[in-house]
């Protein structure tokens, strides 16, 4: 059974297009028994997301999009409620270390701060796959072995996804090269931005992918 690890609801603000409510209705007309919602760089919406979950029957996995140098993205999972203190950590040192409204992370601060976290790495905008679609292989393996490292090997998942993007074929197989290369796990996911294709798509969000049961 299928699973959504990577959804945006419009608490990814100029991002995200779809509510809460309508990310969960979605996945649930899906036949989903969870839900992740990793919002950019907040746990803006998790106590809605946590009663409406729990009201609809699927189970609600907590996580954040994280913003590091060059803005570069990492999607981060809370395994469990006792480690959630860990990942709030790291958004609130983001928060600190930027302007206002533009949180950064350097990679530097995960060193010691990953436990209990699961790290997703499919984003187009994270450095592994800026790396991939410059054709720059060999520095992409070296930043993944990188990231594992950090983040524990057991813990460090490469996402496949398929957007119908030119780039996507290039970065599947890359990505799942890489995977085999460092003996690494890999998960499907859709980095949702809204619920149903009908969903209006804003000027300002170019990338936008639609939730699906299945990929």
């Amino acid at each position: 059974m299928y699973t959504e690890l990577h959804a945006h609801s419009n608490f990814s603000f100029l991002d995200g297009a779809s509510s809460t409510h309508n990310l969960i209705e979605r996945a649930v007309s899906c036949g989903m028994k969870a839900l992740a919602i990793t919002d950019h760089d907040g746990f803006y919406n998790a106590c809605v997301f946590m009663r409406l979950a729990k009201e609809a029957g699927i189970k609600p996995i907590i996580g954040v999009e994280l913003t590091f140098e060059g803005k570069q993205h990492l999607t981060f999972l809370v395994e469990n409620e006792k480690e959630y203190t860990n990942l709030s950590g790291l958004i609130t040192r983001g928060h600190l270390a930027g302007p206002k409204g533009e949180p950064v992370l350097s990679g530097t601060e995960l060193q010691g701060r990953t436990k209990g976290l699961i790290c997703l790495y499919g984003c187009v905008r994270s450095e592994i796959n800026r790396l991939l679609i410059k054709r720059e292989i060999r520095i992409a393996y070296e930043a993944a072995k990188k990231y594992a490292e950090l983040c524990g090997k057991d813990n460090f998942y490469i996402e496949l996804q398929g957007h119908l993007l030119p780039e996507d074929k290039h970065l599947y197989r890359q990505s799942v090269d890489i995977a085999q290369a460092l003996r690494l796990k890999t998960v499907a996911s859709n980095n949702v931005h809204y619920a149903t294709r009908n969903r209006p798509c804003s000027s300002r969000c170019p990338h936008l992918h639609t939730a699906r049961g299945n990929t």
